[in-house]
């Protein structure tokens, strides 16, 4: 049977009174992640303005995205434009080790159309769950390959994710689903390339396959014909964007091994790639108590897609170089005592300490980093001081990673730091109150209400 129609009947047939309690309560962070990422991406996003101008001229409707209350959009749209601010300021969680941003897709498209359609909390989260499984199944069958042929996981593999949330919440028969899913093979897109030039818009395409997916899932609901061997086919989708893919393995355990708890949250708004570095930077001046002041030089050894996204910049000028310069993240990491989305500024970069530090940085190619890549991404630094002491941790397991993961606690802690320029204590209060018990049944609209500030 086709993956697509293996994939059809999981997402037609799950029902929420199976899925496991630790699965639920790992996709209600899921969702209380993804949504301060966006609404922290809505109010910082440089783009922002252009981008909805943009979004203007390509169809009218009745939808608002969040941080608005002008509904002018088609849903799609609308679902695509949260998507876009979910992954703005690089704090949407991740895939351990596939590179592939899920949630920033999978969570709005569920909000979007769960508000649309009036679903409730209980089947929003199934969708959730669902989107995901099927995203990670995908991703992690084609890691590293497809990033090294040039393709952005998150870009090309949450279409996936996007069509099975649709899928789902529009209540689509199995066929109709394998249908959409071979219409979101076909609409998949996003390169690497994005990591190079544009940077700072990088964002758009991950939002893209928010679009995509509901636009697939509404051609399948007209019951038009889509391409059900997209995924496995001799010019699919597999060997299309990578090789050797093991296609068994891509179902193996389908509705009863669940891949959302292979999910990361970023404590950082920078490049996954550049976080090892930073955290390993901040424990080692935490642990041995020394200041900026006595640095003399930063050694950082990585993999090499880390190198490549992140380990070339030193003097960023834009916010989105700063999220993909390692050496400055770990400039802010000795003198700010931290990064946050606030370090993304003029303020920051231009600071000459911050300068000094990141140009004491020295980021290579470690040959026993790259032997574990990518079952594991982290990093070796070694900190020489002035007085000839030297310090050195190697970091794999970074905070908010499954095994080394944070608490609910510290999720509403980052959540708050993300809204707090938006939302006065009681609204706050109200949200994360609201997606603690989304396993109790309630309607998803009057949340989603408070979103459109």
């Amino acid at each position: 049977m086709e993956l697509t129609k293996q994939f059809a009947r999981f997402i037609a047939e799950t029902q929420f009174k199976d899925i496991p309690a630790e699965v639920i309560q790992t996709a209600k962070e899921r969702v209380l992640d993804t949504v301060g990422a966006a609404i922290a991406g809505e109010q910082t996003w440089e783009s922002k303005a252009q981008f909805l101008k943009a979004c203007e001229q390509l169809g009218t409707g009745i939808y608002a995205p969040w941080g608005n209350r002008e509904k002018k959009y088609p849903l799609a749209r609308a679902a695509m434009i949260n998507s876009t601010y979910a992954h703005a300021v690089e704090l949407d969680d991740g895939h351990k080790n596939a590179g592939c941003h899920a949630g920033a897709v999978i969570v709005p498209t569920a909000l979007a159309l769960g508000e649309a359609l009036g679903a409730g909390s209980q089947e929003i989260l199934s969708a959730v769950i669902i989107g995901y499984e099927v995203v990670y199944r995908i991703v992690e069958q084609m890691t590293p390959y497809q990033i090294q042929k040039g393709f952005h996981p998150s870009g090309n593999c949450d279409v996936f994710g996007a069509m099975a949330v649709a899928g789902r919440l529009m209540k689509l028969t199995e066929e109709q689903i394998a249908n959409g899913l071979g219409f979101a093979g076909l609409f998949a897109s996003g390169l690497m390339e994005a990591t190079v030039s544009g940077q700072q818009n990088k964002c758009i395409q991950v939002g893209n396959a928010a679009f995509n997916g509901v636009t697939a899932a509404c051609y399948a609901a007209e019951n038009l014909e889509g391409t059900v061997t997209v995924l496995e086919g001799k010019t699919g989708f597999f060997n299309a964007e990578a090789r050797d893919v093991n296609i068994a393995k891509v179902t193996e355990g389908l509705g009863r091994d669940y891949r959302i708890a292979d999910t990361y949250s970023k404590m950082y708004p920078t490049c996954r790639h550049s976080q090892a570095a930073i955290e390993a930077a901040l424990d080692l001046a935490a642990e041995n108590g020394f200041g900026w002041q006595e640095v003399k030089d930063i050694w950082v050894g990585t993999h090499q897609v880390a190198y490549d996204l992140t380990g070339v910049i030193k003097e960023p000028v834009s916010a989105a170089e700063a999220k993909f310069s390692l050496a400055y993240g770990v400039a802010l990491a000795l003198h700010e005592h931290g990064v946050g989305t606030g370090h993304l500024t003029p303020r920051y970069w231009e600071d000459e300490i911050n300068k000094q530090l990141a140009n004491k940085v020295t980021v290579v190619v470690d040959p026993e980093v790259q032997a574990v890549y990518p079952g594991k991404r982290g990093a070796r630094v070694r900190i020489t001081l002035s007085d000839g002491r030297s310090f050195s941790k190697e970091l794999y397991d970074l905070k908010g990673s499954p095994k080394n993961p944070v608490s609910w606690q510290d999720l509403v802690n980052k959540f708050k730091a993300n809204v707090c320029s938006v939302f006065d204590d009681n609204e706050i209060y109200y949200m994360v109150d609201f997606i603690e018990k989304m396993e109790q049944p309630c309607d998803i609209r009057e949340f989603c209400e408070v979103l459109h500030y």
